[in-house]
């Protein structure tokens, strides 16, 4: 396995960690740079890049966040962050309760969102990345199931699982939330919270209705996922370590894995985007 060194100084993160406000860059007042596609996200950085950053994520949550994409801001590069059901109508998971064949359905338009503008820059010629984090790297393995890996030209994945304990999708799928506790050891417990209103339940069913998936069966017939880095703590509280499965299955198909240790689900993410400018080159 190709580990990488991911924790670097604080100040060395403050200073590659990008070097330029998107304030002259952010969407134009007047006539939209791309027209196709600009209510299915947002826009900021060098338009006129050839590199293009699609970011799916996180959370899930009922808005769209733009903060980790200004954290993680490239010199030069376009970011576009792509709206997922929740965001383009959050109305729909904040009054009532939905259901676990609903979450899987909301998920699967998200994906196509999110694939829709990928397609939108390839047919433009750029170089497309997809920056996918804790949700939104389920929304990034689920996309490459469906549509397989050459859809882009490269993938960050952050503190997502392949295949997430029963333990804690289950819990999800009904509404309630679980979280990794860790002993001096390493060795985790998962624990139910239950105490969830109803928008919180929803998004927990949106994050169940992709983790639910067993992408160690569903990418069995890539043999090739080198495009792929993915970045895991290994005292993750929200999504638990990588396997030892889950790490031979990605090292056997040639993924660049960067392992954390003892790094929580927020640590994890950090050191992920100080690689940024190393991969989205």
């Amino acid at each position: 396995m190709r580990k990488l060194n991911l924790f670097l100084s604080a100040i060395v993160l403050v200073s590659i960690a990008f070097i330029s406000s998107c304030s002259k860059d952010d969407e134009p007042v007047a006539a939209h740079p791309f027209i196709e596609i600009k209510d299915d996200a947002t826009f900021h950085g060098n338009f006129k890049s050839n590199i293009v950053v699609v970011n799916t994520q996180g959370g899930p949550v009922t808005g769209l966040e733009d903060d980790i994409i200004q954290e993680s801001k490239m010199k030069d590069a376009l970011f576009v962050n792509v709206h997922q059901a929740q965001t383009k109508e959050p109305h729909l998971f904040t009054k009532t309760d939905i259901t676990f064949d609903n979450a899987k359905k909301f998920d699967k338009l998200s994906v196509e969102r999110l694939k829709k503008v990928i397609d939108y820059f390839k047919k433009k010629k750029k170089k497309v990345y997809v920056l996918g984090i804790s949700f939104g790297a389920f929304m990034t393995q689920e996309l490459i199931a469906s549509h397989g890996i050459d859809i882009a030209d490269g993938y960050l994945i952050m503190v997502g699982r392949l295949d997430i304990d029963e333990d804690t999708w289950k819990p999800f799928s009904e509404g309630k939330k679980t979280k990794y506790v860790y002993d001096g050891n390493g060795d985790y417990t998962i624990e139910v919270v239950n105490d969830q209103d109803v928008e919180e339940r929803n998004m927990n069913r949106l994050a169940a209705g992709l983790g639910f998936n067993r992408y160690t069966a569903r990418f069995k017939d890539i043999s090739d996922l080198s495009k792929i880095t993915y970045v895991y703590g290994t005292e993750d509280e929200q999504v638990g370590p990588l396997s030892d499965e889950e790490i031979k299955f990605l090292e056997d198909r040639k993924v660049q894995i960067g392992k954390n240790d003892g790094a929580n689900h927020d640590e994890s993410i950090q050191a992920g985007i100080s690689l940024m400018n190393q991969l989205f080159k």
